[in-house]
């Protein structure tokens, strides 16, 4: 998307700055952004809750860099982890030159909860109605026409992101409300989250896709080592997957290793399409009691801990 979206016309000189992606779980914003940026970096599952943390993608074009941060979804926090992650969905709008709130075009308490987002004060906000073909388009056209209206958006566009429906023109949009300024990040970036942690998160997501019922959500995935090849040799990546109880690494390993066998050549297949080059990956399961309600396991696991939880 970066490369093919060059933006003519409005610009009177290099535009740059952090837009904040901003939303309830599963409406779409990390599909959203990987369409920005033409490359699959934010990991998407059926499941809400998937984003836990938030991540920048820096989609550069020859006369802007638009610089996204995905954000997990804003909900009812009920442990120390949800806390951390609504905390690091709204802390992105301290430095957001933009705001993008999304919205899921068939999903009600979404469409509610835009109706009672308050837009900050002193810098635009976009609203992004997003899988309008969930609804008949003369309902999508409603809705648009009396955001429009009122709300304080500064614009109000429909979007299929999964089919790229819309995202150009929800990026020139966006680029128009960029301030002037040199890049802030070397043009080839893609994020600057580094490569061991997206990988870790592409294991995560695999996690997700292969487990059922609550147990994906008790997995964290931190990645132990990784090292780069020499000559010929695969890159090795050693990987620990650490979930709440005993019983959760029963079903994470599965009879005879075949659950975390599956999971690992899921996981090896999504990075070596990542990097472009041959990955041997070791996975090894490990009991972390209780990892989302406890602040120090939290923060060993990479989390930002809010001042209250400390």
């Amino acid at each position: 998307m970066a490369e093919s979206s060059v933006l003519h016309g409005s610009q009177s000189g290099f535009r740059a700055g952090f837009v904040a992606i901003l939303g309830l779980p599963n409406v779409g914003k990390s599909t959203l952004l990987n369409a920005f940026l033409g490359e699959r970096l934010s990991i998407v599952t059926a499941k809400a809750q998937t984003t836990q943390r938030r991540l920048l993608g820096i989609c550069s074009g020859p006369s802007f860099q638009a610089v996204f941060v995905d954000t997990p979804g804003l909900l009812d926090p009920r442990d120390p982890l949800q806390r951390s992650m609504r905390a690091e969905a709204l802390s992105t709008l301290d430095d957001a030159d933009v705001v993008l709130a999304v919205v899921d075009a068939g999903f009600r308490p979404s469409i509610d909860w835009v109706e009672g987002f308050r837009t900050p004060a002193g810098r635009p906000a976009l609203l992004c109605l997003n899988k309008v073909d969930r609804i008949p388009a003369v309902e999508a056209e409603r809705l648009v026409e009396g955001w429009s209206r009122g709300g304080g958006w500064a614009g109000v566009h429909r979007t299929i992101a999964h089919r790229g429906d819309g995202v150009e023109a929800l990026l020139h949009a966006i680029v128009d409300f960029l301030p002037e300024s040199p890049p802030l990040f070397p043009e080839d970036d893609l994020s600057d989250v580094p490569v061991r942690d997206l990988v870790g998160e592409m294991i995560r997501e695999t996690c997700l896709e292969e487990l059922s019922d609550e147990v994906p959500y008790a997995v964290a995935v931190r990645v132990e080592q990784f090292r780069e090849p020499a000559g010929n040799e695969p890159t090795y990546i050693e990987a620990l997957l650490y979930v709440e109880r005993e019983s959760q690494k029963g079903i994470v390993i599965g009879a005879g290793g075949r659950t975390i066998r599956k999971i690992g050549t899921r996981s090896r297949e999504k990075v070596e399409r990542f990097l472009e080059q041959r990955v041997f990956l070791e996975l090894r399961v490990k009991v972390l009691a209780n990892w989302r309600r406890k602040p120090n396991h939290l923060r060993l696991l990479g989390f930002r801990i809010p001042a209250e939880e400390t």
